[in-house]
């Protein structure tokens, strides 16, 4: 029988194994149990495929672990769902049912009904209400998906809400997750000023230990199949960390390794990971690259071609070399490199020097498979980390 596969590349959806990210736990884990944290409202932004929802996902479930009463919701309708999960319902309905009797004798019981419907203007109250009233629960905790969709209006009550309900001293925490710049956006509304002083917990590639640890702990839960070491350092490599890339790596070579078991059991090496690279690239091309880097104005995507034709090698690449490469003077590109940071699309690394923040961008633009040098994949990542 085939083993079951533990890698989960569906995009947007919760992975069967997670993986990574223990700072950003430990975070809001320390938010969660220190009634005095100043972090108990916070964003988790990033760009496509870099975990967002997971670890807005896992959040949550430390939340509830911890006794909070837990309210999740998407984007769309953000308000009205957590008014809902807040009074139960759309509408709050009080049946009562009196009895009379005439002489001492019962003559049937009469209904009565009151119904309550609660309105965006009263989410403030109500979740103040709901704060108050609790008993087994050390607060409430909301957390919003794609807050860069919520409506202005909308976002207004709900951070409205969370102020009038912190400033009564009430246990209240909200995390918000989104691409990059949403906690900017969000600020600039009226009533989310407050949200200024909010963390912005800016997650992407995961460093080269959490990496290989991420990919070691999975496969080592499917004792079916060996894995060379090898093997997860090229897979490390070659996602470099990107967590929907390293689900895709993952996935992929577990059905191909299926293919060739011999007595239930196969072996996974390096050279399997690599027949299986443009597979998985194709995958993160036309979910991730494509819509983030179409989308782009054409200046921060001549920038990103520069950077790809000035580097050659994987690693970090001289600003002044990009602005020279493009015809200009680095005065006159600054302004792109400043948007594409902001964009976290690169990083800075020093004066004058920048880094590519998403794998294989250099492959997108030349539409091409990667074409990474087939050495040690442990020297060659460690070259690509130090820009050497």
């Amino acid at each position: 029988m085939k083993a079951r596969n533990l890698f989960s590349p569906a995009f947007g959806g919760l992975p069967q194994v997670f993986f990574g990210r223990k700072d950003e736990l430990a975070f809001a884990q320390t938010a969660l149990d220190n009634e005095n944290s100043p972090y108990r409202a916070f964003f988790i932004t990033g760009n496509r495929g870099c975990g967002k929802t997971t670890l807005l996902e896992k959040v949550s479930q430390l939340a509830s672990e911890r006794g909070w009463a837990t309210i999740d919701v998407h984007s769309a309708h953000a308000t009205q769902a957590i008014l809902e999960a807040l009074a139960g319902g759309t509408q709050k309905t009080v049946e009562k049912t009196a009895t009379p009797s005439a002489l001492g004798v019962s003559i049937g019981g009469v209904s009565s009904s009151t119904t309550t419907a609660y309105s965006q203007a009263s989410l403030g109250s109500l979740l103040v209400e709901k704060c108050q009233s609790l008993r087994s629960r050390k607060g409430i905790f909301i957390s919003v998906d794609e807050i860069q969709k919520v409506p202005a209006q909308d976002a207004e009550d709900l951070c409205a809400a969370v102020q009038l309900a912190r400033r009564k001293g009430l246990p209240i925490m909200l995390v918000l997750a989104g691409l990059p710049g949403s906690k900017e956006v969000v600020a600039s509304y009226p009533g989310c000023t407050f949200m200024q002083r909010a963390y912005d917990m800016k997650i992407g590639c995961m460093e080269v230990d959490e990496t290989i640890d991420a990919f070691r702990n999975v496969f080592a839960r499917t004792p079916e199949y060996r894995v060379d070491d090898d093997a997860i350092w090229e897979a490390g490599l070659y996602s470099q960390g990107y967590p929907y890339l390293m689900q895709l790596l993952g996935y992929y070579a577990v059905e191909r390794a299926a293919q060739r078991m011999v007595g239930g059991r196969a072996v996974i090496s390096v050279e399997h990971v690599r027949e299986i690279e443009p597979l998985a690239l194709e995958a993160y091309r036309e979910n991730v690259l494509v819509p983030i880097l179409d989308a782009l104005p054409t200046s921060l995507s001549d920038y990103l071609r520069a950077m790809c034709e000035v580097e050659h090698k994987q690693g970090i690449i001289s600003t002044g070399a990009v602005a020279s490469h493009m015809g200009k003077t680095p005065a006159q590109v600054s302004s792109y490199r400043k948007r594409l940071i902001e964009r976290r699309l690169i990083e800075a690394e020093g004066r004058g020097r920048v880094l590519f923040l998403l794998p294989h961008v250099r492959e997108y633009y030349e539409g091409q498979v990667a074409t990474l040098e087939k050495k040690d994949p442990r020297q060659q990542w460690n070259r690509y980390r130090s820009g050497r």
